[in-house]
């Protein structure tokens, strides 16, 4: 006799904080600041990796945390978060798509992931909440902020947009996964990744009629979920929030800048 299925509601969840290092690839904005990876950069007085896993713990919808480091960093990321319970270490493929497949390969069907990045400064435990509660409905989800939100909130910051039709939005760098049901997506995204740098294939993986639509501006959200759920067979949503610290990550001195303005004056 099979087992009942998981309520949304009731599956346990993992977060995935992705502090990996692309094959071959440095990241200049921590040479500048004197540390040995971003996760380790200062803002507010304390070091971004303790900020995440600050605002994962203090959500009460986490049940464990795995951070994806390399092992010559894992020392110093240990000691910037003295103190705090509930994480460990976990190993690092080869980009943040593989990382998160593997993660969902060995988990237990199932068990839910969030997957955010060390560099995600400005999380807080209720942007998780807020998103969470809205992502476990569906097989995944990816959360944004609509460009309105932003540019009322910081107005004159950089900050990268995708413009379709009927919204314009830049990612906010937490990621749903509904167990072993949604890693047709983190293939997908996997497959994506591999190509980056090669608009064509792409375009190929997306499809072709796709891409020119999103190029040509007559792209929708409603139908860009449509697209993705039917070459992954994944129930995705794209889950837009409130707040507009959501879509800060630090990439680049003016990010950092931003970010430690924003914490200065909290």
């Amino acid at each position: 006799m099979s087992s009942p299925p998981v309520s949304p509601a009731d599956i346990r969840i993992d977060a995935l904080v992705l502090a990996g290092r692309r094959a071959g690839e440095t990241d200049p904005l921590a040479g500048v600041e004197n540390v040995p990876h971003k996760a380790l950069l200062v803002a507010g007085g304390k070091p971004l990796i303790r900020r995440v896993v600050e605002a994962l713990t203090g959500s009460g919808r986490i049940d464990r945390i795995r951070i994806a480091a390399p092992q010559d960093v894992r020392e110093a990321i240990g000691a910037a978060l003295a103190g705090l319970e509930g994480w460990d270490f976990t190993e690092v493929a080869g980009s943040p798509a593989s990382t998160a497949l593997a993660h969902l390969g060995a988990a237990a069907p199932e068990r839910g992931l969030l997957l955010t990045t060390c560099d995600h400064a400005l999380l807080s435990a209720g942007m998780v909440r807020l998103f969470l509660d809205e992502a476990r409905a569906s097989a995944a989800a990816a959360a944004c902020v609509e460009r309105t939100i932003y540019e009322q909130r910081f107005p004159g910051s950089k900050r990268t947009f995708i413009r379709l039709k009927d919204f314009s939005f830049s990612g906010a760098n937490l990621f749903w996964f509904a167990g072993a049901r949604a890693k047709g997506l983190a293939d997908f995204w996997r497959g994506l990744e591999a190509n980056r740098k090669r608009p064509l294939k792409m375009a190929q993986a997306i499809g072709v009629f796709t891409a020119l639509s999103y190029l040509a501006g007559s792209m929708t959200k409603p139908a860009l979920e449509k697209t993705i759920r039917r070459r992954t067979k994944v129930d995705v949503r794209l889950i837009p929030l409130p707040n507009a610290e959501a879509a800060i990550d630090v990439d680049k001195p003016q990010d950092l800048e931003l970010v430690r303005k924003i914490l200065a004056l909290d």
